[in-house]
């Protein structure tokens, strides 16, 4: 605005020396002058049809604590150059932004790519992009925004789990049968001698090839019982913000269980006051639940314990259950009781939350939860979670009653 508004003066005084002296050369200066001013401003604006921006994800799927990595593009399309640019990169995702000052020459194009520390988990859009540019003299200044087109998903974060096993026995039908059945499962037992009759594709060639003789390969069982993770999203006992919020370490413990059941080859599903992923196996269900856990939050207003009356026709008999909650109310484990008599068996993930005046509800639920011989741990905000996860149960579910 300073060198504008010099420029003007400039011409002011060209102009009214050109009245004053009657000199057509200073005349002439001063309509040279608004020509140049014209061009600049014209200049400026028709620089935002010729600018395209793109931001592609390098990284459209990341975990918290890994790397959120896009490229950013900005081409100029038309013959017109552009002096100077001010690109400011924006995005939902915090810590993810940056600001670029650059020169584009005629049908140039500039690329950089932006990095960033994925902190929460969500859905974030990478946007909007905002520009500034002017005409190569600097009288004229003009400012856009491109919208939103893209966006990176950022799962929880998982931890490991190596000595979490409450399904080795501590949960009905959590073992293997250890039974041998005429067809192909996915739990490989061993090899045996080739009877004639066996499918050829059981054969297991290379150690055919070995022994000189032909042998098939015999499978076991799967584990009769599917495992459902179910995560209390009841706004009433939901408190706290950041990533030591309850809500928080639910979907954290929620992610990095099932991990830890998936990759032992368990059937895993999820349960939130919202949502339901049936059980199944494998990294595909890992990834449904991750993308879920990604974005779910305590929307709802109901109990654990009418969750899981409204959904326990969906547990069969031999089903094992985790419920994670930061309740301090007893009176859903009535629930889990119906559930025990159907040979349902659960184990209960507490966890603690700050709170003044919480203790005495916690040794009461802790109390409740001791009496009715379920099986239960307790989590502190700021606990490591395989340190807290990987002790036994504080209740030992041999001694519950049948």
């Amino acid at each position: 605005m300073t060198r504008l508004l010099a420029f003007l003066a400039l011409w002011l005084f060209v102009f009214v020396t050109a009245l004053a002296g009657g000199w057509s050369v200073m005349f002439k200066i001063s309509y040279l002058l608004l020509l140049l001013l014209a061009a600049g401003w014209l200049w400026t604006r028709l620089s935002e049809r010729a600018l395209v921006i793109r931001r592609e994800p390098l990284t459209p799927r990341s975990q918290v604590g890994d790397r959120v990595r896009e490229r950013i593009t900005v081409s100029n399309t038309w013959w017109l150059p552009k002096p100077w640019l001010d690109v400011q990169v924006e995005s939902a995702l915090p810590g993810h932004a940056g600001r670029y000052f650059l020169s584009l020459s005629a049908r140039e194009q500039w690329r950089a790519e932006l990095e960033s520390t994925a902190s929460q988990r969500g859905l974030y859009s990478l946007g909007p992009t905002r520009v500034a540019t002017g005409d190569p003299f600097g009288f004229f200044r003009h400012e856009w925004e491109f919208a939103a087109e893209t966006s990176v998903l950022v799962y929880p974060a998982t931890v490991d789990l190596p000595r979490f096993r409450p399904l080795d026995g501590a949960l009905a039908g959590g073992g293997q049968r250890r039974e041998r059945v005429p067809h192909a499962t996915a739990m490989a037992a061993g090899l045996r001698e080739y009877y004639p009759g066996d499918p050829l594709n059981r054969i297991h060639w290379p150690n055919s090839a070995r022994l000189g003789r032909l042998v098939v390969k015999e499978f076991e069982e799967d584990p009769v019982s599917d495992v459902w993770i179910v995560l209390d999203l009841d706004r009433n006992v939901h408190r706290g913000e950041g990533a030591l919020s309850a809500e928080e370490q639910g979907i954290t413990i929620a992610a990095s269980l099932a991990r830890h059941l998936l990759l032992q080859n368990r059937a895993v599903g999820l349960l939130t006051q919202r949502h339901v992923l049936e059980p199944d196996r494998g990294t595909r269900q890992l990834l449904k639940i991750l993308e879920l856990l990604a974005v779910i939050r305590p929307r709802e207003w109901q109990g654990i314990g009418a969750l899981l009356l409204s959904t326990n026709a969906r547990f069969g008999r031999g089903t094992s259950i985790i419920v994670i909650t930061p309740t301090r109310r007893s009176d859903w484990l009535g629930a889990l009781d119906d559930l025990r008599l159907r040979g349902i068996a659960s184990t209960v993930i507490l966890q603690e939350t700050p709170e003044p005046g919480t203790a005495e509800a916690t040794m009461a639920l802790i109390a409740a939860l001791s009496a009715a011989r379920v099986p239960y741990y307790l989590i502190k905000p700021d606990q490591p979670l395989d340190q807290a996860l990987g002790a036994p149960p504080a209740v030992d579910p041999a001694m519950r009653p049948v």
